[in-house]
């Protein structure tokens, strides 16, 4: 055992800028814990609560696909490309940003006009149903050229800038403006949490465009716009590949709103999405690792150099394992007393289930290794893009038939939220061992751990 967690070590690069990268990511998921250990002791009915903020960020966060439509990814990739050169950088930004939000006025122009299906599907029972969509629509444009911005800035190369808008901001502000508003302006509404979010987002918005403003204002040419076709022509394929996390992120919180019958919808979603959280502490390091990791494999992969190549998937697997192995097991050992620390209404038996669950594919995911950095990173993003698109597939499926409580007359004796852990579960699971045995297969490299010290 030992002489596996001193292997670890040998890269020392992946330590030292996987320990950095982590801190960064720890931050920014602490306070997002602290956000729900407040909803869940300033609220008679915390579940509830954290249930509509959920739906709220689920809708934002899809309709920002067809807000951005990939846009964003594009220049983040034009950017890079650019090498510093501020006038390409100007002309790539502001038709970005013209572009997106024009696009997004019209999405939120077709939110408001469907809001009372949206309000009917996923929060019906809600009083501040209309206040939410009201939100949503507001926020939508600013968010999206927030995302653009985040892209625009990591381009540049900025990454503490780009970590710090991308994750710790919102969290840090949310957390802030509601104490500031739930405390200080005595507003105890239940939307006061989305209040809170979306003041943050709109403080955010402000301070990221300043950022990349100071960047490109140092160029005073005329900006040369690029055509809208040619910016759509390569940012619609990267919306597709880039769109399928996010939308597989989203699908079981908005898929338990919209089946789940009567008055629990909120409720029910609350309860999931706080195991969620939970279960996905345990992929931080893995985030963390494959951030330094990329690069490398890349490099490596591009230049032939094989053994070098094997050897750094085969040290960030085991950094990757050995230390997610404390926080599984810390999770399996104490589901209840966890989900309880936000409030004993998010401890419910199906709540421990789902995240038991949950957690279970965390751990495979943790023993097969950063599959989907590699496949990137050796050229084979369509590959990784159709097996997402399968494990999406299988998501939606297995979610529409074990959230019913009946399982649409199978009777399988699961729905719910546990329901939808094991279509989470199952499609997690999938789409790991599948890209495990195409690496096998491809490369001749096992990504998943071995217990047995490589010579």
């Amino acid at each position: 055992m030992l002489s596996h967690i001193k292997s670890i070590f040998t890269d020392k690069e992946i330590t030292i800028k996987g320990f950095q990268s982590l801190i960064l990511k720890i931050s920014g998921s602490l306070l997002g814990y602290i956000l729900l250990w407040l909803v869940g002791n300033s609220f008679d009915d915390p579940t509830r609560v954290w249930g509509e903020y959920t739906l709220f960020l689920g809708v934002l966060n899809i309709s920002s696909i067809f807000s951005r439509l990939g846009i964003d990814k594009l220049a983040l990739k034009l950017v890079a490309a650019a090498d510093k050169d501020l006038k390409t950088i100007r002309s790539v930004y502001f038709s970005s940003c013209k572009l997106i939000l024009g696009i997004s006025l019209i999405a939120s122009t077709i939110i408001y006009s469907i809001s009372s299906y949206i309000i009917y599907y996923l929060i019906p029972k809600s009083t501040m149903g209309i206040e939410i969509i009201n939100m949503i629509v507001f926020i939508l444009p600013l968010f999206s050229i927030i995302c653009l911005n985040e892209n625009t800035l990591r381009g540049l190369k900025m990454i503490k800038e780009f970590a710090f808008f991308q994750r710790t901001s919102k969290m840090l502000f949310s957390v802030l403006l509601f104490l500031l508003l739930f405390y200080g302006f005595n507003l105890l509404e239940t939307i006061v949490v989305i209040y809170a979010y979306s003041l943050a987002l709109l403080l955010i918005f402000i301070l990221s465009t300043l950022r990349v403003y100071r960047v490109l204002h140092k160029n005073k040419e005329k900006i040369h716009f690029i055509k809208n076709r040619e910016i759509f022509n390569q940012s619609l394929p990267m919306m597709v590949s880039s769109s399928v996390l996010l939308l597989m992120s989203w699908t079981d919180s908005l898929m338990i709103g919209a089946l789940t019958e009567g008055d629990y919808k909120e409720t029910a979603v609350g309860i999931y999405n706080a195991a969620v959280k939970v279960a996905l502490s345990a992929t931080l390091i893995m985030s963390a690792v494959n951030s330094i990791v990329a690069p490398k494999i890349s490099e490596s992969y591009n230049n032939n150099r094989i053994k070098e190549f094997k050897l750094t998937i085969i040290n960030s697997t085991k950094l990757i394992f050995y230390t997610t192995l404390p926080i599984l097991l810390i999770i399996f050992l104490f589901p209840g007393f966890i989900l309880s620390l936000f409030g004993d209404q998010f401890a419910v038996p199906s709540a421990i289930a789902a995240l038991l669950i949950l957690t279970s594919s965390q751990a495979v995911n943790a023993l097969s290794g950063s599959v989907g950095t590699i496949l990137n990173m050796t050229g084979k993003q369509k590959v990784y893009g159709n097996i997402l698109l399968v494990a999406l597939a299988i998501n939606i499926i297995l979610n529409f038939i074990l959230i019913d409580k009946n399982n649409y007359g199978l009777e399988l004796g699961i729905s719910g939220i546990e329901g939808a852990a094991v279509a989470s579960a199952t499609s997690l699971i999938f789409w790991n061992i599948y890209s495990v045995v195409y690496i096998y297969k491809k490369y001749n490299v096992v990504t998943s751990i071995k217990f047995k010290n490589n010579k």
